[in-house]
């Protein structure tokens, strides 16, 4: 493995050298370029603003994107950007003639570098993509490209991308070049066990080429189209192995971005190691209640003073963002304030009448009955002759509600009334004394999140469901996964998981191979396998004594697909103002199966 570190602070650089390029402050690239020590690489870096800065982005994204969907993306990557340089370069330098030295200078920190590498790097760089790169500063630096291959002679005189050219010339021409010399056709799946080898090999080779470009798996802020901040994230469809480096550095952006680990470290390991086998190898889940640290307080898994959240352009974006969409979501709850109030008046009606019908046996104490064992200290401590337990009916419930929401970017334009859904449903549960935990969960960077907003025991703490918001992307078995183990703190004896959701499983790791299971290849975490694994999840859950209802707003989700995971536990809410009626009628089931 690598021990390059592509940090935070290595990012923030990047980002900042692609802004000023740009011209333009705040957006995400969907690129960056490092060095082989982790170092932001400057030229490169700026030449990925100017990218940014003369050419379309709609056009620019969707040529980035399309190349993105094929096995080969490593390579296709690493000569896009030869092409892209070459035209970003002739049209900048017209109005920066410096530029001419920062190219040649990069032009030999590449053929230095030769000098510091073993044998085994050079034997792992005699790829196409390291020959190109050879070629291109070779003659920057007046020299012959040093091509023997016509073939290799043939693709490099193509990616000579002329200044002159605007966006949708350079992607109409390597979308050409893509289809000539490697029969890439947009749109067309490749399925091909010989191009995904060839991909893997080139991906480990362009790890340590001298300066290596990064698609960025962070996330997207943009706008709907009303304006209001969103935020998406891009689909990573073959992520590779990440180092330690790596994978630290996506745990801190987690932490800063959605609040301080519910569990130290010992814990977390466990749980994850536990929750994230079979086919959710190889991703994390994080337990957090959206707590965040003082700036001079200590990270409570490494026992470090923690990177601080306002320094990164990205993770202070996440928070602004997060933070304006619960300004939103609670607008739009006292705007509308005596129709949700009505309505968990009238859910809250509907449950006391489930448990008039199904009263419960409670135990209090008292000076006869049953002896309670664990009570006679009192008498002989306290004199105390309450040590016995009478039992008489009451409705008092002996359950408790999970309410889970699907926090992912797909929900994005329907935060606001997911907010006010959980809320009704959750206020509504409280009035009844029904102890009521409320939890989201979305998926970005290879970790499942999952936020508590409140506890069984925190029934004056659910107006926190306010700051839901949506991000990322979703797997929800494994959500489901970290949700059966929260509700082992559950102080009754049976248990309803309630999900708020679309029914549409998407993530962007995939799920690994499983010869025994007739999967010899991974498969993309979406669609049918989505599907079977959420479905099974439910099934595990149902199995343990959980009961599972899950509730589809408005038109988002699919019934079809619904019915397949939860069978005939779900009702899909068209109307807002049904909500009251057709979450309570299912409540109402729901408490008679406990009885």
């Amino acid at each position: 493995m690598s021990s390059t570190d592509y940090g935070v602070p290595a990012r923030r650089r990047a980002l900042n050298i692609i802004w000023t390029a740009a011209g333009e402050y705040g957006f995400e690239p969907a690129f960056m370029a490092f060095t082989q020590n982790g170092q932001p690489d400057l030229y490169m870096d700026s030449i990925i603003g100017y990218v940014r800065k003369w050419y379309d982005r709609e056009t620019m994204q969707e040529l980035f994107d399309t190349t993105g969907s094929s096995l080969m993306r490593e390579t296709f990557d690493g000569i896009l950007w030869i092409g892209l340089e070459n035209c970003a370069f002739e049209r900048e330098v017209r109005e920066r003639p410096v530029l001419s030295e920062l190219r040649h200078a990069c032009a030999e920190i590449f053929f230095e570098q030769q000098f510091t590498k073993s044998r085994q790097q050079w034997m792992a760089q005699n790829s196409l993509v390291y020959a190109l790169q050879s070629a291109r500063w070779n003659t920057v630096l007046g020299k012959e490209p040093g091509l023997v291959n016509p073939w290799e002679k043939n693709l490099f005189q193509e990616l000579a991308f002329s200044g002159d050219w605007d966006a949708r010339q350079i992607a109409d021409h390597a979308y050409s070049v893509l289809h000539r010399y490697f029969r890439f056709s947009p749109g067309r799946a490749e399925h091909s066990l010989l191009l995904l080898l060839k991909n893997r090999l080139f991906s480990f080779s362009t790890r340590i080429l001298p300066s290596r470009m990064m698609r960025t798996e962070d996330l997207t802020f943009s706008r709907d189209s009303s304006g209001n901040g969103i935020i998406t994230a891009r689909k990573s469809r073959n992520a590779g192995l990440l180092t330690a480096a790596e994978e630290e550095n996506n745990r801190i952006y987690i932490q800063n971005c959605f609040g301080l680990p519910l569990y130290n470290t010992e814990e977390s390991s466990r749980i994850e190691q536990l929750l994230c086998s079979g086919r959710h190898q190889g991703c994390h889940i994080y337990f957090t209640d959206g707590r965040r640290q003082a700036e001079e307080s200590i990270d409570v898994q490494t026992g470090k003073e923690p990177k601080n959240p306002a320094s990164d352009g990205q993770i202070r974006e996440t928070i602004r963002g997060a933070q304006a969409q619960a300004d939103r979501n609670r607008t739009h709850y006292k705007e509308r304030l005596h129709f949700y109030e009505n309505c968990i008046a009238r859910l809250s009606q509907q449950i006391r009448n489930a448990l008039l019908v199904y009263p419960q046996p409670s135990r209090v104490a008292g000076r006869n009955g049953r002896i309670a064992s664990e009570k006679i200290w009192r008498a002989v401590y306290l004199n105390d002759e309450r040590i016995f337990t009478e039992k008489f009916e009451e409705e008092q419930p002996d359950f408790s509600v999970d309410l889970m929401l699907d926090a992912s970017a797909s929900r994005l334009q329907s935060q606001e009334t997911i907010a006010a859904q959980a809320y009704v449903i959750a206020r509504s549960l409280h009035l009844c004394r029904i102890p009521v935990q409320v939890t989201s969960f979305l998926s970005l960077r290879g970790y499942t999140v999952i936020r508590r907003f409140c506890g069984y025991d925190e029934m004056d703490k659910d107006g926190r469901i306010f700051d839901y918001f949506a991000a990322g992307w979703n797997r929800d078995g494994l959500a489901l996964r970290g949700a059966g183990h929260l509700m082992q703190d559950s102080p009754a004896k049976n248990k309803l998981l309630i999900i708020l959701t679309d029914a549409s499983p998407n993530d962007d790791r995939k799920i690994p191979s499983d010869r025994a299971g007739g999967h010899p290849l991974s498969r993309d975490y979406s669609g049918e396998a989505g599907i079977r694994d959420t479905s099974s999840e439910v099934r595990a859950l149902k199995k343990s004594g959980v009961q599972v209802m899950a509730v589809l707003n408005g038109e988002d989700g699919s019934s079809e697909a619904a019915r397949r995971i939860y069978g005939d536990d779900f009702v899909r809410i068209e109307n807002i103002r049904r909500l009251s009626d057709a979450v309570g009628t299912f409540l109402q089931k729901k408490i008679e199966r406990f009885f």
